[in-house]
Parts: structure tokens; sequence; C-alpha cells
């Protein structure tokens, strides 16, 4: 049975007795030690955001209390539980039963085991072809035991998401459990720096700036009689620095406050144009921020995790480089992307709006790459694919901007582009 998620058990013993019947990443607490093992911990958490977990703990009085802890201390990832009956016995080794007299994980029969893990929905994933890693493979690879071995090691860790600091144990089984060799060693070739566009690429195409002003609007005057269209060709070129057409906003970024105050005067004016009071104005133009940082009004598309996360694994390094309000990287995380990205650029902090050429020359040297080794994803012709050509990057177009002329390759779909950077 070869599971995806991260199995968790209590000791080495109940482990070894999962490697025989299970193909698949599994964990041990050693007991309570888990509560001063810190990078454990945080190993545990890097998983299992990436591959969710599966908690499989003896049915005793300690087997929950660990449970409960790993819930709490892990929260933010998708956790399954695995339970198992409790049988009286003792395991042969133990010289006593333990103190509830009830068999560990270690001492269950095999389909009582697997059972557990069927019942608590655990992902089984199809054989890979290839073989596994083996120690000499490391060395042989350059992550253990050369020159620079530790910084390769280090800077590999951080390519695919996991924790810098692994032993060299941890090291092989963590990557035994998602690559096999032939995998890791495609990963190890160099692979271009992929930035993509936030709003309309990775989320649904995003309205939210003026349907916010339009319900501003109408809750303060029902019966005012412009349209969602009329207000949207009013804002047209007005109101955000993109829209204007701005050559540096750096006065706004390096400003606590600024960026936001330029935004709300700009839409208080087209409130006063629609009639309203330079109060009232000023106040429906403060209600677009905390619209705006609610994560819930951004839709990821369907297939944004999973294009990310395979990518990732794929030894590809990723960034955000989106036309955005400075508290983007926090939606960001609240959405759960962190765990598959190396950075976040949004205009709002740098500066500079794409295509401005200065926004992409920020971004390059920040991921400490060069043009010629980088990729801008996006779904907007002139700010994602005509501002990266100018810069000199390579571009894929999604959505409305598939059928551009300065896409090098189109993708209709986000999933396309999984058959593109192999």
């Amino acid at each position: 049975m070869r599971i995806n998620e991260l199995v968790i058990v209590e000791g080495k013993y109940d482990a070894a007795r999962l490697s025989g019947i299970i193909d698949g990443l599994v964990l041990t607490t050693g007991g309570f030690s888990i509560y001063r093992d810190a990078e454990k911990r945080e190993l545990i958490k890097t998983l299992g955001k990436k591959r969710g977990i599966i908690i499989l703990t003896d049915s005793d009085a300690a087997g929950f209390r660990i449970r409960n802890y790993i819930q709490n201390f892990a929260r933010g990832a998708v956790i399954k539980h695995a339970y198992v009956p409790a049988v009286k016995g003792k395991e042969s080794r133990k010289a006593a039963p333990s103190k509830e007299g009830t068999l560990g994980v270690e001492g269950l029969p095999n389909e009582v085991i697997l059972q557990a893990l069927r019942r608590a929905g655990a992902t089984q994933e199809k054989p890979r072809n290839g073989r596994k890693i083996t120690y000499t493979d490391l060395y042989a690879l350059g992550l253990s035991g050369t020159q620079n071995s530790a910084q390769r090691r280090t800077e590999l860790l951080q390519r695919v998401g996991m924790p810098a600091r692994l032993s060299k144990k941890a090291l092989l089984e963590t990557l035994n459990a998602t690559y096999t060799y032939e995998e890791l060693a495609n990963l190890l070739c160099e692979k271009p720096v992929l930035f993509w566009d936030f709003h309309g690429t990775l989320t649904e195409p995003d309205h939210t700036w003026v349907e916010t002003a339009y319900h501003s609007i109408h809750t303060l005057k029902p019966d005012h009689p412009v349209t969602l269209e009329q207000l949207m060709e009013r804002l047209r070129f007005r109101c955000l620095p993109w829209w204007c057409g701005l050559p540096d906003t750096r006065a706004l970024a390096q400003q606590q406050g600024a960026w936001w105050r330029f935004v709300e005067e700009k839409f208080s004016q087209v409130y006063q144009e629609y009639g309203f009071l330079r109060q009232e104005a000023d106040a429906m133009a403060r209600q677009l921020r905390p619209a705006l940082l609610n994560p819930a009004n951004n839709r990821l598309k369907q297939d944004a995790v999973t294009v990310l996360s395979t990518l990732q694994k794929r030894g590809y390094r990723q960034y955000i480089l989106s036309n955005n309000y400075p508290e983007l990287p926090q939606v960001v995380t609240a959405l759960g992307l962190d765990p598959y990205l190396s950075g976040v650029f949004v205009s709002g902090l740098v500066g500079y709006d794409k295509p401005d050429r200065r926004m992409f020359e920020y971004a390059l040297q920040q991921a400490n790459t060069s043009p010629e080794n980088a990729v801008m994803i996006g779904d907007n012709p002139e700010d994602d694919m005509a501002g990266a050509k100018r810069a000199g990057l390579a571009t894929i177009g999604v959505g409305r901007a598939a059928d551009c002329a300065d896409a090098d390759v189109s993708c209709k779909e986000l999933a396309s582009i999984l058959q593109v950077l192999t």
C-alpha cells in the first residue's frame, strides 16, 4: 500500500512494523520526546503542509495525548486520524504488558493496521518507476561527504520546501518518500526560476476593487443609477498605481500607509464625482482595504496548488511577482501557498509596477538569477508578457494571455504548464 501522506507513529518498533506493509514516509515521535524535539516538530509541520498527515498512535491514553499534541502544533496541515482497536495482549519483545494491557501498533495484525489507514482516508499513490536512493547515491550526487555537499544539500532542501537541518538518515528517508533516484538526479539539474503573476493567474479573475466600490455606492444610495460596467469604465486608468501608469511609486512604498492613502484618495475622488459628499466618499474609500485583504475574496484556481507543488517537487524555485497592495504576502500565506514559494515580490512594497522593466530587474536580483534563467507566467498580455519580454525573460501565457504574441508558450489551463516544465 503506497501512501502519499506523512504517517506518524510513536516508536521505532511501530515504524519497523509499518515498513513491511506500506510504502511511504513514516516518522516517529519517540514517545513523549516529541515535546522536547523542536527540529522534529518543524519537520512534521513542513512535510504536513505539503503532503498531509496521518496520525497512527496506540489506542491507550498516552497515544491519545501524543495524537492531540501533534494536532495542535501541526495546525495548517490536513490531518487524518487512523485509529486502531484496543486489543488485549503483550508484544513478544516485552517482559510485561503495557499499563493498560493492550497491544500497540507494532503488535497488531497487518490487516488491522491497513484497515485503520483505509478508514482514515489514506491517499494511495500509483507505484513509481525507478529505483530507491541510497547513501552511495547521495555521495555520487554531491549531497553527502564531498566538497560543498552541505551547501548543495541546503540548497536542495530549500528548493523543495523542506527544513535545511536534516540528519543524513532523515534526508535519505525523506527523499525516498518523494523521489526515485532518476527523479532526484533530474531535480539536481539546473532549472529556470519561475515568476508567477497572482490575480487572474493563480486565482480566478479578480474584480474585487470594482465590486467593492459598486457595493459601497449602492449601500449608501440603493437607487444610484451607476451600473457595474459604467463604474468599471470610470475607474480604468485611474485610482491604482498600475492603472495610472505611474513610472515610480517608491515614495508610496517607503512611507508606512502612503500606498493606501494614495489609493483611498483616488477612489474618494471618483465617489465625489458620482455626487457623494467628501466625508461620505472618504468613508466609502476606507472600506476597500478590509475587503481586499480578506483571503476569502481570493479564489485560487482549482489546480493552482497541484501545479505549484508539482513544480516545486521537480526542483523549480518559484516566486510571485504581482502588481498589488503591500499586504499581498500575508494573503498568500493565509491561502496556504507559502510552502511552495521562495518569496513574494509585490509592487506595493517594491515601488515599481509591471510592465516597468525595473520591477522585473528587482525580482531577478532578489532571486539571484539572470533573465536567461527565468520564466514569467501570467495572464496579462502587457504587464506580464510584454513587460517580461522587454526585460529578457521567457514567458508562458495563461488564460487571456495564452494567445498573446509575446507568449513563448501558450497554456489555456494551469495544468498544461506541467507538460511544458518537466
